[in-house]
């Protein structure tokens, strides 16, 4: 039995005693897929506090909804969608937000600095800080501009780095929509950054 197999056994198995009214089935989804929610949320709202309330909220919705799963998708996907509604509904309140994004893509108007370099140089002249925030604030900006409906997509499979397919599960659609709305997000951002630098 490969791992992803294992984990989707143990996620199965977890979600059944949450049905079952047993707390530890969602101590152990928590365990094993909180760090990873909270990035994702991360991706989406203003700070760290935010992030972790809407992981904890994400939780308490699986607890409160776990007799609605059903087997056909992964207990994982499912949890990624109550988190992406969640954020969705976050946005839609109207709470402001600075997303902390880096992509291992060329930065523009650069000798092939990527935006990953960007976060982690450790050592910086002034000239290069000022560039690296400049273009952070600019793919923030634009990734901040983008459609929920391009936005969480994007987020799932390209910074997360999510399947396809689980994404198309998440988002109740096709993979043939999931990798349009990719297709239209790198368009998008390659759009709004292009005259940036």
């Amino acid at each position: 039995m490969s791992d992803g197999t294992r984990a989707m056994d143990t996620d199965l198995q977890a979600i059944e005693r949450v049905q079952a009214g047993e707390e530890q089935g969602l101590v152990e989804l928590m365990e094993r897929h909180r760090e990873s929610i909270f990035h994702f949320c991360f991706r989406f709202v203003p700070n760290e506090t935010d992030a972790a309330d809407l992981t904890e909220e994400t939780f308490v919705r699986v607890f409160q909804n776990a007799s609605k799963f059903r087997p056909r998708a992964k207990v994982v996907t499912w949890i990624f969608s109550i988190a992406g509604n969640l954020c969705r509904d976050f946005l839609r309140r109207g709470k402001k937000r600075r997303n902390d994004v880096s992509m291992s893509s060329p930065v523009p108007g650069t000798d092939g600095m990527e935006f990953g370099d960007l976060v982690e140089s450790k050592e910086r002249s002034p000239d290069q800080e000022s560039v690296a925030s400049e273009a952070l604030s600019a793919i923030e900006a634009a990734i901040d501009e983008l459609p929920h409906k391009l936005k969480t997509p994007f987020i799932f499979c390209v910074l997360e780095e999510h399947s396809y397919d689980d994404c198309a599960e998440a988002l109740n659609t096709n993979r043939k929509t999931v990798e349009m709305r990719i297709y239209r997000a790198r368009k998008a951002l390659r759009d709004a950054l292009e005259g940036t630098y």
